[in-house]
Order: C-alpha cells, then sequence, then structure tokens
C-alpha cells in the first residue's frame, strides 16, 4: 500500500461560498483516504461547514512548514494562490481550476495577471471536461497538463425528502409555485435578473409564484425593484441550504455561458427538486443526455419563463424531473470518486522524473 501523502490547499479567505465548499468537501474526502491534509488561509471562518477540517490562518500562505509537516503536494485553489503554492517549493503544485477567471467580465482589468498565472506550466485540475476544453483552447496542449477530476456534491446533505408527498399536496392545496433562485445578484456570469424577470412575466400572466432567493450577499434595492421577493436567505450553511432546497418546487439556473461548473443546480437535483437551467456547457453535460433539467436559452429571460412554465404545467415531465436528478448526481459526483482522482493525478506527478 502506498504511503499517505501530505496535501496542502492554499486560500485567501474561507468565508462561505461554493467555491470554498467544493476546496473542503475534497480534503475532507481525500483525508478519508487516509491522506494527511491541511488548508491554509489569510483569513475567514470555517464554523459554517459541518464537518471537521485542519485549517491554519496565516498571513502568509507561503509561511514555513513545522518540521515533519511539509507537503508533498500543494494545491492552488485561486489565480491568486498560484505564486504562494510554487514559493512554497513542494515537489508538486497544482492548480485547482473551478472556473476560468479570464472569461469573467468583472476581472477584465485583471487579465494579464490572470494569463500569466494561468501559463505556469503546473497541472490544472479541473471539475469538469468544458473547463479542460476551454484550457486547451486558450492556451493550448503543450503549455500544462490539464486533467479533469470532476465535482464534489455532498451526496449524503443533499438528498431527496424524506417525505416527498409534501411538495405533491402543495399542489393539491393549490398553494403558489414556490421557486427558489440562487446565486449573486450583479455578477454578470450567474444572470440573477434574468431568472427574476422570468418570474415578473409569470406573474404578470397571472402565475402564483412564491420567489425565494438564496446569496452571499445582502438584497439590493435594484434586485426588489425587478420583482417581489417573498424569501430572502443570506450567507446560510450547508444545512440550511438543504432545508431551503427541500422547501421548493423548482429551481431556476440562469448562468451564463462561463459558468464553472453550477453547484446549486446540482444539490438542486441531488435533493430531487425539478430544475430549470440555462444550455451552456457546464450545465448541459452533466450525464450524457441532458434530460434531466429543462433548459432554455442563455441571456433570454422569456425562455427561462417558458420552460419554468412547461414544468408547472406537465405533472409526467415533474416526476421525471425529480427521479432522474438524485440518480444523474449520485452516478457522477460522489466524493470518494473526485478524491481518488485528485489521489491519481498527485501520484502520477510525484512519479514523474524532476526535470
Amino acid at each position: 500500500m502506498s504511503a499517505p501523502l501530505r496535501i496542502c490547499y492554499l486560500l485567501m479567505s474561507t468565508e462561505l461560498c461554493g467555491g470554498v465548499r467544493i476546496v473542503f468537501d475534497q480534503a475532507r474526502f481525500l483525508g478519508q483516504l487516509g491522506h494527511h491534509v491541511e488548508i491554509r488561509a489569510v483569513m475567514g471562518t470555517h464554523d459554517w461547514y459541518p464537518h471537521p477540517l485542519r485549517v491554519r490562518y496565516l498571513p502568509q500562505l507561503d509561511a514555513p512548514f513545522a518540521t515533519g509537516e511539509f507537503p508533498d503536494a500543494v494545491i492552488a485553489t485561486f489565480w491568486t494562490t498560484v505564486q504562494p503554492a510554487l514559493q512554497i517549493g513542494a515537489r508538486v503544485v497544482a492548480h485547482l481550476c473551478q472556473g476560468y477567471e479570464g472569461d469573467i467580465r468583472e476581472y477584465a482589468g485583471l487579465l494579464p495577471r490572470i494569463e500569466a498565472a494561468y501559463r505556469t506550466p503546473i497541472p490544472k485540475l479541473t471539475v469538469g471536461p468544458w473547463l479542460k476544453e476551454r484550457l486547451h483552447q486558450r492556451y493550448g496542449t503543450a503549455t500544462f497538463p490539464v486533467i479533469d477530476i470532476g465535482q464534489i456534491v455532498d451526496i449524503e446533505l443533499f438528498r431527496p425528502p424524506r417525505l416527498p408527498w409534501r411538495r405533491a399536496l402543495r399542489r393539491l392545496l393549490g398553494h403558489p409555485w414556490r421557486v427558489l433562485v440562487v446565486g449573486q445578484f450583479g455578477v454578470d456570469v450567474k444572470a440573477i435578473g434574468d431568472a427574476l424577470h422570468a418570474v415578473a412575466q409569470l406573474r404578470r400572466e397571472g402565475r402564483r409564484l412564491h420567489l425565494l432567493r438564496a446569496s452571499t450577499v445582502a438584497l439590493t434595492a435594484e434586485e426588489a425593484a425587478i420583482t417581489t421577493v417573498d424569501e430572502y436567505h443570506q450567507s446560510i450553511a450547508p444545512a440550511a441550504m438543504r432545508d431551503l432546497l427541500l422547501s421548493a418546487d423548482i429551481l431556476v439556473a440562469p448562468s451564463l455561458e462561463g459558468e464553472g461548473f453550477g453547484l446549486p443546480l446540482a444539490e438542486a437535483l441531488a435533493c430531487g427538486l425539478a430544475c430549470v437551467a440555462t444550455r451552456i456547457a457546464s450545465f448541459t453535460r452533466f450525464a450524457p443526455e441532458s434530460d434531466y433539467a429543462v433548459f432554455a436559452d442563455p441571456g433570454r429571460p422569456a425562455s427561462l419563463a417558458q420552460a419554468l412554465a412547461r414544468v408547472m404545467d406537465d405533472n409526467a415531465l415533474r416526476r421525471h424531473l425529480q427521479e432522474r436528478g438524485p440518480r444523474v448526481v449520485r452516478e457522477r459526483y460522489a466524493g470518494a470518486t473526485v478524491a481518488r482522482r485528485i489521489e491519481t493525478a498527485l501520484r502520477g506527478a510525484l512519479a514523474a522524473p524532476t526535470p
């Protein structure tokens, strides 16, 4: 049996967000395989995460390690952590890519620095094949190795309801449809405004919708002006997010091309929630057949509204989505599977000849 690895992840902040949750999940499942995993961070708090982790807060990510704790592998988790990862001097340095920041409008002014970080010839670990393809398209196939490790969804936490009849009962009683939209308003790639405009359109047509919103930031006046938000949940922990998903009837995921993965969509599918999503690479390739959600044109609120109405009006379709989603996520995004892929990638890099 191979010796366990010492692995160190670098984070700028551990505040609650999907990208940090994925790093924590990778660390947790690698630990379950017997590896020694530490997370270094500059700021934040991780008390929102429901599982034990080894997190060390330091003013400098490349600070010296204690005797006997020097890592075999260091994983940068964002373009800003690539240079500190290299400074540590571990035998293997890898770059976890959950989305290509060079495609994000808000980072346009930082593009030269982002590209310089990406051109560093270290392995890139991507959470989906679409990101591997995007990096090859932008940087070629010879600049650095790219390994698709896939994404982790906590399938023990996010699972179908024990009492699935409650959603059906709401329909029999004529309650308003509980429609959930997750993500930060104002971030271009999330396109939350498109989903809100779709809800507003259906309300004007006489549909009774109870709009649920979840975000890491507070509700803004600009968002509230689009349509009434009936419930707003800010920075809720994973268990509370699960409860919110289970309380909803439909999730709308309106992101534009450039979305790295779409964790809220994956968690909603895992919970057996009927989903409407935009037809983008990171949403349509959760499985070989895109039959687990109803897809709409990105950037078109009218298309989202049409897809949402279709789910509300077709009972058989809704039942199919509720049954199909959990199967897709359990087959493809279990934590142990992804952890083994990371382990294989790191052992392969360690075994490679030193240049």
